[in-house]
């Protein structure tokens, strides 16, 4: 039996562990696992759990958050290292932006709960400090971006970051059928329906990139 966390470097890793343990589990089950779940897979009991997280859907929330913590510090990266002007930036930043969201395999499926699962079931104070922290996070990327490019303001900036993010979750969400609907679109011959996310998120944030130049 595992001893109890006393010291706060031990609960901290305690924590860790079961953001891990919920992680490998989501990636495994394609759904969120239940607080029982996560408690037995790192030998714990479900109560202890709770001593750290509030609700299952803080500790997705926690994992989300780390998932854009990470992107944002990638990006950050990036942006210094696009050609100049803007338009010559559309397509770097698109296969780097898109590198980036493959590698994190837990960030879209959870951005596709946010909404309609995780935002419901969260504590109204929760929900803000996710929010501000995005927008906190959006707005200094938008400056950096401004920064190096003299055609944007940094509120026009963070506004093309937001509507990247956007038409991100939208391609994502509609185009992660489920093989029944897959089998359905076939089988009806509406193949256009049938899209490639990669394919065409590459292809939409150019054309974004490329608008903000002449908007």
């Amino acid at each position: 039996m595992k001893q109890n966390a006393l010291t706060p470097e031990a609960k901290q890793q305690r924590r860790q562990d079961f953001l891990h343990a919920a992680r490998r589990l989501f990636l495994q089950q394609q759904q969120l696992p239940a607080v029982a779940d996560i408690a037995a897979d790192t030998g714990l009991a479900k109560g202890t759990v709770y001593r750290y997280f509030q609700s299952k859907e803080q500790i997705f929330l926690a994992l989300l958050t780390e998932d854009f913590t990470q992107l944002f510090s990638e990006l950050e990266i990036v942006i210094p290292q696009l050609p100049q002007p803007l338009p010559a930036a559309a397509a770097p930043f698109a296969d780097a932006y898109l590198k980036l969201l493959l590698q994190s395999p837990s960030l879209l499926p959870l951005l596709a709960l946010l909404n309609a699962v995780l935002e419901q079931n969260l504590q109204q104070q929760q929900l803000l400090a996710f929010k501000q922290q995005l927008a906190g996070a959006l707005d200094k990327l938008g400056g950096q971006l401004a920064a190096r490019y003299s055609e944007m303001t940094a509120a026009d900036a963070s506004q093309l970051l937001l509507h990247s993010y956007a038409l991100t979750l939208g391609l994502y969400q509609s185009t992660q059928l489920p093989t029944t609907v897959q089998t359905l679109l076939q089988q009806a011959g509406l193949t256009q329906l049938q899209r490639d996310f990669a394919t065409e998120l590459s292809i939409a944030i150019r054309r974004l990139w490329l608008g903000a130049v002449s908007s």
